[in-house]
């Protein structure tokens, strides 16, 4: 094979087709960049486009042919509004192969119902999702606001555009240093998280920017950040932090964000990054000081390594600037140069979203509310569940074990899975000899059916689905919430045994006396009772003996006829005798029942045939049989 196969994606723009040059190898990954982050734990800020999308600065356009295209750029006519440059854009990333996007929500921007002063727009936001998912892109969280009067339009929108968290680009009153008002931000964030905690879409999350590290505050004699005295302050259940990576550093010093990292309590609440590079890194830094990943001053390599499954998004952001400052930034091509220097080596990530549970009555069984979560590999290495069952935990800050039990895995087909990563197809490189066409191949998928049972009314129960594999272990946590209604179930009854009865008499049936040389056929009968709980059952008779099965014996001496033998009842008062049969321990079916009976009483007949020619010993003739009363639905 003399060449290269060409990926052929599938994101196709509305407004003219993203265009390339030829390929080229990936650039080597910068060494501030450390190991970097998984594919699928990669993602961006779409603030970065914000200015392209209202205007289309930093637009690049194809030029006219013969000459060939440039990296990125759209075939003319270019997109001339606001949504079709939305669309392209998601096309792009897309064609980047980046699938986590965490949206902005400023008024003005192209995100209806982000405003406190605008009602929600639910079909626009539906819109929003739904050119999301066409492009494969996932809105893990957004920039709107902690205003606490808001709260329901945010939980709303977070609910139709399928995210995680649900924040703001500051905390509440940013830069503040005064104890009591931070305390009172504290204590609204906690309000408001526990609000969007219990409706099933998460917890709030702050973003900083340097002044939450430049401002202190006396906390009881300790002198802290206003990061650090919010985080010390609210509850870790509903309030989680997205450290701006480029504003810490600039607001304290590398090793104090690398501290705040390698600190459990802090980073097991710290959802997500933005990773932003920095020239000079200081206080005053601003957004002239801001460049492509790789370009800046700050190691991330240490960060990163303290984050490693502990942080579930690494989110790109540049900051919008004006096309061609900051060394020429470009919507486009600086985020090509930034998604090469933080992409890491290959790598499986498990993705699953949270599930949505349906408000029932306490007492309602977890088979009757039952929602699937798909967990899929959105990495770029296989992904390997071990063979432990996915199990429900649950903390302290959870609820403990009372609310992880209003829960329950239903069924799973994940333990010991191996799920693929996706693959785009390859097309076949003329210019060579050999054949490089590939087939696409899916992402890999597996499901985990949970159910929610409550036991308490008017509760929302906490709790947390684990699952063990081979990916960032930030990746293999999906919490869980459940709300039960004012209503109970319960349930009254008593339990019926399995029970099959089989009544029969104490002294045996007798045929009297049998006359030699006389044909006659001699019949006697046996009541018996029957009682079953079963939902079919059968009577039936076999000879256990080894000497003539199925016939009477006397001695050494045998009737040469076989025994014959019928039950009756009301509902079957016609059978027809039948022979024993000659084998021995072989049941001959007596009489069948379709469902429970109760003293049903049974007639048990015997015939025994003797023929003029038969030889008679004198003496009695006899057999113990055994009757058998089973079932196959007990």
């Amino acid at each position: 094979m003399n060449g290269f196969g060409v990926r052929v994606g599938a994101a196709i723009v509305a407004a003219g087709a993203i265009l390339s040059c030829a390929a080229t190898a990936q650039a080597q990954r910068p060494a501030d960049l450390g190991a970097g982050a998984p594919s699928g734990q990669m993602g961006v800020q779409l603030y970065d486009w914000s200015n392209y999308i209202s205007s289309g600065a930093g637009e690049i356009t194809c030029p006219a042919a013969p000459a060939p295209p440039t990296t990125d750029c759209v075939a003319p006519p270019a997109p001339s509004t606001t949504d079709s440059r939305l669309t392209r854009t998601f096309a792009y990333l897309a064609s980047k192969n980046v699938r986590n996007v965490e949206l902005y929500g400023y008024p003005g921007a192209p995100f209806p119902g982000s405003n406190p002063a605008t009602p929600l727009n639910t079909a626009g936001l539906q819109d929003l999702r739904a050119r999301g998912d066409q492009y494969g892109l996932r809105f893990v969280s957004r920039h709107g606001t902690l205003a606490e009067g808001n709260w329901g339009q945010e939980i709303e929108a977070a609910r139709i555009l399928g995210q995680e968290v649900i924040g703001a680009a500051d905390p509440l009153n940013a830069g503040s240093t005064s104890l009591q008002q931070n305390l009172i931000n504290a204590q609204q964030m906690n309000r408001i998280g526990k609000r969007s905690v219990e409706a099933g879409v998460g917890p709030a999350y702050f973003h900083n920017h340097a002044s939450s590290f430049t401002a202190k505050i006396n906390d009881a004699g300790v002198m802290k950040t206003q990061w650090q005295f919010l985080m010390d302050h609210t509850d870790p259940r509903y309030v989680k932090a997205q450290i701006d990576l480029g504003w810490a550093v600039s607001g304290s010093t590398l090793q104090d964000v690398v501290n705040l990292v390698s600190n459990p309590t802090y980073v097991a609440r710290v959802i997500s990054f933005h990773v932003k590079d920095v020239v000079n890194p200081r206080p005053a830094a601003g957004t002239a000081d801001l460049r492509a990943l790789g370009d800046g001053d700050i190691n991330f390599a240490p960060i990163f390594a303290a984050a490693k499954n502990k942080v579930r998004y690494y989110l790109y952001e540049y900051d919008p600037v004006t096309p061609g400052n900051n060394g020429g930034f470009n919507p486009f091509t600086s985020a090509d140069k930034s998604f090469a220097a933080l992409q890491g080596d290959p790598a499986p990530v498990a993705y699953a979203r949270s599930p949505q549970f349906t408000s029932v009555p306490a007492g309602t069984a977890a088979a009757d509310n039952v929602k699937p979560i798909t967990v899929t590999n959105t990495g770029d290495a296989p992904l390997v569940f071990t063979s432990a069952a996915p199990a429900l935990a649950a903390n302290a800050d959870d609820g403990g074990n009372t609310t992880r039990d209003d829960f329950a895995i239903v069924s799973q087909d994940c333990s010991g899975k191996t799920l693929a990563a996706a693959k785009a197809a390859v097309a076949d490189d003329p210019t060579t000899p050999a054949d490089e066409t590939a087939a696409a191949v899916a992402a890999g998928t597996c499901t985990i059916n949970v159910g929610f049972k409550p036991t308490r009314t008017n509760y929302t129960s906490l709790a947390r689905l684990t699952f063990a594999s081979n990916s960032d272990d930030a990746m293999e946590v999906v919490p869980l919430a459940g709300t039960s209604t004012g209503d109970a179930i319960s349930t009254v009854g008593g339990n019926v045994p399995s029970m099959l009865a089989l009544s029969l008499p104490s002294q045996p049936g007798s045929f009297g006396t049998f006359a030699p040389t006389v044909a006659k056929s001699y019949e006697t009968a046996v009541a018996a009772s029957v009682v079953s709980t079963a939902g079919d059952a059968t009577l039936s008779v076999s000879d256990p003996a080894t000497v003539a099965p199925g016939h009477l014996v006397n001695g050494a001496f045998s009737l040469p006829s076989p025994l014959n033998a019928r039950a009756i009842n009301a509902s079957n008062p016609t059978q027809a005798y039948a022979p024993l049969a000659e084998v021995t321990g072989t049941p001959l079916n007596l009489l069948s029942y379709t469902g429970p009976v109760n003293g049903d009483l049974v007639t048990i007949g015997f015939r025994q045939a003797i023929g003029a020619a038969d030889v008679l010993r004198s003496g009695n003739y006899a057999k113990t049989l055994t009757f058998t009363l089973s079932t196959t639905a007990p």
